[in-house]
């Protein structure tokens, strides 16, 4: 099934830094002792299995528009928590959120909105006009800090109007999350 789109447009101010509490964020280093540490992170939920060195390499050097600085670690006492990364086309002025991912030992804790707000902050300091990122039906909480964040869903096809119906359940506020699209009915 393909995955789901939401978008976002620069529309209102510059976030505050997000508060991280007791994790630590980074940038990536891009040394083969962050790729394992990446690689510790998106096999939960995001690969069937713990992948090696190639997949980083097929996964995220295939963006010809990757920086490592806008690869996110979070780190909980030196442990690999989380990632997320932005990837900006400064020709086209379009973000794209990749590969978000978080342990299960530290989901729960805020770290994903954190994560997303920080998204955002770069989106709009790289001078990203509007930015998208895809996600599966089932990543309810990553899709309820993708909106709180000020992502909205795609509805551009009949197919994505009735899976986001699905999805959420308080049809006001999905239709005012929809109203920020090009008004595509439902």
């Amino acid at each position: 099934m393909e995955q789901l789109i939401m978008r976002w447009n620069n529309s209102g101010p510059l976030p505050d830094m997000p508060d991280f509490g007791a994790f630590t964020v980074r940038s990536f280093d891009g040394s083969d002792s962050d790729i394992e540490k990446w690689l510790d992170i998106v096999q939960y939920g995001l690969t069937e299995k713990r992948e090696t060195a190639a997949f980083f390499e097929a996964c995220m050097l295939s963006h010809k528009n990757l920086e490592y600085d806008k690869i996110f670690m979070a780190e909980y006492k030196g442990d690999a928590a989380a990632t997320l990364t932005v990837i900006c086309d400064h020709i086209k002025k379009e973000g794209y959120i990749h590969m978000v991912a978080c342990k299960p030992q530290y989901r729960g804790r805020g770290l994903g909105r954190a994560l997303c707000v920080l998204s955002v902050r770069t989106l709009i300091l790289a001078g990203m006009e509007t930015a998208y990122l895809t996600t599966d039906d089932f990543r309810i909480p990553a899709i309820k800090s993708y909106l709180r964040a000020g992502f909205y869903p795609d509805v551009s096809t009949e197919d994505f109007a009735l899976r986001w119906k699905k999805i959420i359940s308080d049809e006001k506020i999905f239709l005012k999350r929809c109203e920020k699209t090009d008004g595509a009915p439902l």
